[in-house]
């Protein structure tokens, strides 16, 4: 006896996706596109809109099957799952899944989807069966955990990696060594932002709460040529909740309302007043003016260099050489400033920094020691010395700085950071004060070399070192007005 089959078609109404829908199914049959990047504010359907897509793919056809990751298993339940258990309910297709827990499978083809965090023990094994991966939040994970996926999800034609998150500070890994590595094109969109980059294999997605239909409505004009409401949903409280953070927190809107990149203060920052909204800007090399270099005796995680300019009462962070390994010594670091800065344009050159590292190194020949080793690799500068006789206190340094950047004290001083600084932004924003109120020094390992090193902190000193140098007697005078004493100003030498 002939078997019959029955044909069921789903009819989904085209106004309950919002545009990165559709946006997402463009991405997701195009066999050529490997990288689907989709990042953006809260409340703004970045997740809700995959998952609706990965539903209707298992609905549609056999072997959509995929792989949703997670940095901790224990995040899963309450987060993606939900909202995977949340839309089959409320579609009315609770006949046509099974829902177990970690596992979701489509009864009408058998595609199916796993859940898993990267702390189970099968961590990411076994992706070869798999149509996509779903990285949830990854900028909780490490670059590493997404170059053993790139390596495992292989085997067959259209495979893809999807990475769901919210930006936070520049110099994460994803825009460091994903966004910033590919040549980009931006797309004309009917979102925050679209853009591809030139091999095609990688898109990357950008929406917001105002892409959000079901938080702002979505509108169209009337005959009578009138704005009206002609869908979605408007959700006035959570409206008016973006509108006050905007009024009373920008960072906080910039962030998680429009989904740009930044940095929250959480507490605990030792550059209190540093606010990158105020203090970077656009400035940079000025000619006319020498270049003042702040070294500091580190190689790991880079060998840091801050280059400045002054001009009266006014500090200028123009660059940073923060070269890594295996270009992390001083020779290398010469050799990218005098790149950047060729001699016969520079109007002098003042080579400072941390006073310790002029001590006599017992690994160089006699009298040699770092600094010795800058001022012969830049002596085509005909660079001159400048060197406090003791290195600031850390705290007092700390506050002096912090006093500046808030414009509360006498001393008229002011300090600019150049946006290109990146490195730099980066430290003072996330520099943390430890408990005697210094430069709390966490230790971490690089995930790769596994090398231990001090996290942040290394800008940050190179920053104490030239302020409290060149503006001595103000900063002799915080002191002063801060302890009651008569303490000496730091002599240069």
């Amino acid at each position: 006896m002939a078997k019959t089959t029955r044909e069921l078609k789903f009819d989904f109404n085209p106004d309950i996706f919002n545009n990165v829908f559709w946006h997402l199914k463009a991405a997701f049959l195009n066999l050529a596109i490997r990288f689907i990047w989709i990042y953006g504010g809260s409340s703004a359907s970045k997740t809700y809109s995959v998952v609706q897509l990965i539903i209707i793919r298992m609905l549609e056809a056999t072997d959509e099957n995929t792989m949703v990751l997670r940095k901790y298993a224990v995040d899963i339940k309450d987060s993606i799952y939900s909202d995977f258990t949340g839309i089959i309910k409320s579609w009315g297709l609770d006949d046509y899944f099974i829902c177990q827990q970690n596992y979701i499978q489509c009864k009408i083809t058998g595609s199916y989807v796993r859940f898993r965090g990267l702390d189970d023990s099968e961590k990411i094994k076994g992706l070869a069966n798999f149509k996509r991966v779903v990285l949830e939040e990854i900028s909780q994970f490490d670059e590493t955990d997404l170059k053993q996926i790139r390596k495992r999800l292989r085997g067959r034609a259209g495979q893809q990696i999807i990475g769901i998150f919210n930006p936070v500070s520049e110099e994460h890994w994803i825009k460091t060594k994903v966004f910033d590595q590919e040549i980009l094109t931006e797309v004309e969109t009917d979102i925050a932002g679209m853009w591809v980059n030139e091999k095609g294999n990688l898109v990357i997605m950008k929406t917001n709460y105002l892409d959000n239909i079901f938080i702002v409505g979505k509108w169209g004009v009337n005959e009578a040529g009138e704005l009206v409401q002609i869908g979605g949903f408007v959700d006035q409280h959570t409206i008016d909740d973006f509108e006050k953070d905007k009024l009373s927190d920008y960072e906080y809107y910039r962030i998680y309302g429009l989904g740009d990149w930044g940095k929250l203060r959480t507490g605990g920052e030792f550059w209190k007043q540093f606010k990158a909204a105020e203090h970077v800007n656009k400035i940079g090399w000025d000619k006319s003016l020498p270049i003042w270099l702040s070294c500091d005796e580190n190689v790991n995680p880079y060998i840091p260099w801050t280059v400045w300019q002054l001009k009266e009462k006014h500090a200028q962070q123009i660059d940073e050489i923060f070269l890594e390994d295996p270009k992390n010594r001083v020779i290398h670091a010469a050799a990218e400033f005098k790149k950047r800065y060729p001699a016969d344009q520079v109007a002098g050159l003042f080579v400072g920094g941390d006073r310790t590292s002029i001590k006599e190194d017992t690994k160089k020949e006699k009298g040699e020691n770092y600094f010795t080793d800058i001022m012969s690799n830049l002596k085509e500068y005909r660079p001159v010395l400048r060197i406090q006789s003791v290195n600031p206190s850390v705290v007092q340094s700390g506050n002096f700085i912090n006093e500046i950047y808030a414009r509360t004290g006498a001393s008229g001083i002011t300090i600019g950071i150049s946006d290109i600084c990146k490195k730099s932004i980066y430290d003072y924003q996330y520099t943390q004060e430890a408990s005697d109120g210094t430069i709390f020094k966490k230790v971490v390992k690089h995930p790769v070399t596994k090398i231990p090193y001090q996290e942040f902190g290394h800008a940050s000193d190179t920053k104490r070192y030239l302020i409290t140098h060149n503006f001595a007697t103000e900063y002799l005078a915080f002191i002063n007005k801060k302890k009651g004493l008569g303490v000496r100003a730091l002599s240069g030498v």
